[in-house]
C-alpha cells in the first residue's frame, strides 16, 4: 500500500514537471489554433508590404468632401446680421434725399423664420441665399417702385455660419466663416493651434449624423485630407499618443509610444531591445492586429465574411530570411499593434530536459525514503 502511494506521488511529479511555463504560444502553436480560434495568420512577402503601405482607408476628404476642386460659399441664417444698401438712377425716387440717390440700413437682422423686411419691399426670404443673391432679390422687390434698383448686401456678423472647436487647442470656441470658405486647419490655427505634436493629435469631425477621424499629422501632410468645413460642423482635437506593444523573447518587453509619425516593426524589435539569442525563434516574429476587412479585400486574402467589423489577423515575419528584413523595415505599426516573438522550439526541449532532471532526483530522494521506511 505503501509502495502505491509513493509511486502515485513520483508519477503526479513528474506529470507537473512535464508542463513547461512559457510566455506564449510558438509558432506551430498560433498556425495550428488559427482556424480553431478564427483568426488568419498572414506571411509577409513583398506583395502584402505593398498593398498595406498602398492601401488608402476612407478618410475625412472621401468621406466629406464632394470633389476635389469644391468649396462651400457662405450662406446667410437665422441670426445673421446684413447690412443693405439701395441705389437709384435718379433723383426724386422713394430713396432719394440729402445725401443722394440711396438709402443704407445698416443692421438689419435676419429673423427666426429666415426674413427680413425693407421699405418698399416687403418680407424678403434670406435664408440659405448668398448675398449676391439677397441683392437680386431686393432689386426684383423694387421693380416699378423705385428708378431702376440697384443693391449692395454685406453680412455684418455671422451668427449662423459657424463651427464650434473644441479640445486640445489653445483657444476653444465658435468661430465663423468667411465668405471664400475655411478649411480644418485654418479653423485650427485661428484657435491657435493645437497643444501637441500633430503625431500624437487626433481630429473628430462631426457633420449631421456622419462622422470621421484623422490624424493630425495627415491632414498637415495629405492636402486632400485638409477639406472645408461647413457651417455647424463640430470639431473636436483630442490629444491621443500611438501606442504599440513588444512581447516574447525580446530584451526589453513593454509598452512604447510612436516617438516618430511611422514605425516599422524592425524599429518596434530594435526599441526593445533586439531579439533574445538563446530564447527567440527568428521564423516567429508576429504582428497581431484588428484589420480593416477592406484592407484584407484588396489584398485578396480571406476571410470569414460573417464576422462583423474588424478582421484579427497576425501578420509572420520570417527573420532567418535575409530579405524578410527589407520587409520588417517596411511594415509600417498602427496604434494598437502587438509585436509578438515566440520561443524556439529547443528552448522549451531544454526546460523539458531540466525539468525531468530534477524530476529524477525527485524520484530517487522518494525511493530512498521508502526504503528506509521499508
Amino acid at each position: 500500500m505503501l509502495r502505491s502511494i509513493f509511486i502515485a506521488i513520483s508519477f503526479l511529479a513528474l506529470t507537473g514537471c512535464m508542463m513547461t511555463p512559457r510566455e506564449g504560444p510558438l509558432s506551430v502553436e498560433i498556425e495550428q489554433q488559427s482556424v480553431q480560434n478564427d483568426y488568419l495568420v498572414v506571411d509577409v512577402d513583398a506583395d502584402i508590404v505593398d498593398g498595406l503601405n498602398g492601401f488608402n482607408p476612407v478618410g475625412l476628404g472621401s468621406r466629406f468632401r464632394k470633389s476635389g476642386n469644391y468649396t462651400p460659399i457662405s450662406a446667410v441664417g437665422v441670426g445673421d446680421i446684413l447690412s443693405v444698401t439701395v441705389f437709384e438712377a435718379d433723383n426724386g425716387g422713394l430713396f432719394s434725399g440729402e445725401s443722394g440717390n440711396s438709402a443704407n440700413f445698416p443692421n438689419i437682422v435676419v429673423d427666426r423664420d429666415g426674413q427680413i423686411s425693407l421699405p418698399y419691399s416687403g418680407a424678403i426670404t434670406v435664408k440659405g441665399k448668398t448675398p449676391v443673391e439677397i441683392q437680386n432679390l431686393v432689386v426684383s422687390s423694387l421693380e416699378g417702385k423705385a428708378i431702376q434698383p440697384q443693391a449692395l448686401v454685406n453680412v455684418v456678423r455671422n451668427e449662423s455660419n459657424v463651427v464650434t472647436l473644441n479640445g486640445d487647442v489653445t483657444k476653444p470656441g465658435l468661430y465663423p466663416l468667411p465668405t471664400k470658405g475655411a478649411r480644418l486647419l485654418d479653423i485650427v490655427a485661428l484657435a491657435g493651434g493645437t497643444k501637441f505634436a500633430a503625431r500624437e493629435t487626433f481630429v473628430t469631425l462631426q457633420r449631421g449624423k456622419r462622422q470621421g477621424v484623422q490624424l493630425m499629422k495627415t491632414i498637415i501632410e495629405q492636402p486632400n485630407e485638409n477639406i472645408y468645413v461647413s457651417r455647424g460642423d463640430r470639431i473636436f482635437v483630442s490629444h491621443d499618443p500611438q501606442r504599440y506593444t513588444v512581447l516574447g523573447a525580446v530584451q526589453k518587453p513593454s509598452v512604447y509610444t510612436f516617438d516618430a509619425a511611422t514605425i516599422s516593426a524592425l524599429e518596434a524589435i530594435a526599441a526593445a531591445g533586439g531579439l533574445q539569442d538563446a530564447r527567440a525563434d527568428a521564423t516567429g516574429v508576429f504582428v497581431f492586429r484588428y484589420e480593416d476587412p477592406a484592407i484584407l479585400d484588396s489584398l485578396n486574402i480571406s476571410y470569414n465574411k460573417m464576422r462583423l467589423g474588424k478582421v484579427p489577423t497576425i501578420y509572420r515575419i520570417n527573420m532567418k530570411h535575409a530579405k524578410s528584413y527589407f520587409y520588417a523595415q517596411s511594415f509600417h505599426l498602427r496604434d494598437k499593434d502587438s509585436v509578438f516573438v515566440s520561443n524556439a522550439r529547443s528552448v522549451e526541449i531544454s526546460k523539458v530536459l531540466r525539468l525531468l532532471s530534477q524530476a529524477t532526483g525527485s524520484v530517487g530522494n522518494v525511493v530512498g525514503t521508502y526504503n528506509r521506511f521499508d
